[in-house]
């Protein structure tokens, strides 16, 4: 189901990667490369935190190249409106949504003569999710990937081929509910620094019309609360296992918010590993901890077939 539109190459830190939309971007490995292993995920998505620059997340996209060389990439980044916009952030996921199926489904179908120990119970999926964006794109991505899907005519309820397929998923200093201060906090550490100070005013009335609206007009909070309710919520997520990764050094995601979240998992069924990070702050736990969090997702993703 991938688009026919020929794919033009982004500049920059991500030009090896193909651009599928301003923020969706593929990378699939060259032609000689391209034998999975009999373990290996068909497809890596990364969701990257807030206004993250090329520079951090072609990092992360390059190390997963070394950990699986034939598994294709996809990066969706996320800018302040199209994490607050949810209309915005739901287009592109649907961009995404097509671009996974074009991989997962061709796999599903070659899975029995790829590996005779695959009895379809194994996942050929990786998610990797920075921050409260990286968070409610993918809680996007769970819409977009049902009504691209070929139930989604129908008007069935959801079926295997309407929700992600079985799946492992990193959360990276996420996910959190709203908090007025880490919120604020999250949009100036985002801004450039020369920026911050004219930034500050307009995100501190942001902020302050986001509360209004959520604690007195009761608008649904789809960052703080219908994302983190639906990565928890057995009927939209098939997946084996996942793992938290956080610290008490964030300033944005709090440590108890995240466990409180991986508690929640526990008792709704999921497999939760928690892994806690001391002295690295908002997604920078890779930064400091390069060794031990790389260590933690390649031992996540085989834990899953365990």
């Amino acid at each position: 189901m991938a688009t026919s539109t020929p794919q033009s190459h982004t500049s920059g830190r991500l030009s090896f990667m193909q651009t599928l939309s301003p923020h969706v971007y593929l990378w699939r490995p060259s032609p000689d490369n391209t034998t999975l292993g009999p373990y290996d995920p068909a497809l890596i998505v990364i969701f990257g935190w807030m206004n993250a620059t090329d520079g951090p997340l072609a990092k992360y996209v390059r190390q997963y190249q070394v950990l699986f060389p034939a598994s294709a990439i996809l990066l969706v980044t996320c800018t302040f409106a199209g994490m607050t916009l949810p209309w915005l952030g739901l287009r592109q996921a649907r961009i995404a949504a097509i671009a996974a199926r074009g991989i997962l489904e061709p796999d599903a179908a070659q899975a029995p003569m790829n590996s005779a120990t695959d009895p379809g119970t194994r996942p050929h999926l990786l998610l990797h999710v920075f921050s409260n964006a990286g968070s409610t794109m993918l809680y996007h991505l769970y819409t977009a990937y049902a009504t691209t899907g070929p139930s989604s005519s129908s008007g069935a309820s959801k079926s295997p081929a309407a929700v992600l397929p079985l799946h492992v998923t990193v959360f990276d200093s996420a996910p959190a509910r709203f908090a007025y201060q880490t919120l604020l906090q999250g949009i100036l550490d985002g801004a450039p620094p020369a920026a911050r100070l004219l930034v500050a005013p307009i995100a501190y009335l942001y902020v302050a019309l986001i509360w209004t609206a959520l604690t007195v007009l009761r608008v649904p909070d789809h960052i703080g609360d219908l994302a983190p309710r639906a990565h928890n919520d057995p009927a939209l997520v098939r997946e084996a296992c996942r793992v938290y990764v956080y610290g008490p050094a964030d300033r944005i995601t709090s440590a108890a918010g995240v466990e409180r979240h991986a508690d929640d998992a526990v008792a709704k069924g999921f497999r939760v590993r928690q892994e806690v990070f001391d002295g690295s702050g908002h997604v920078a736990h890779a930064r400091k901890h390069a060794d031990r969090y790389w260590r933690v997702v390649g031992q996540t993703w085989e834990q899953a077939r365990l």
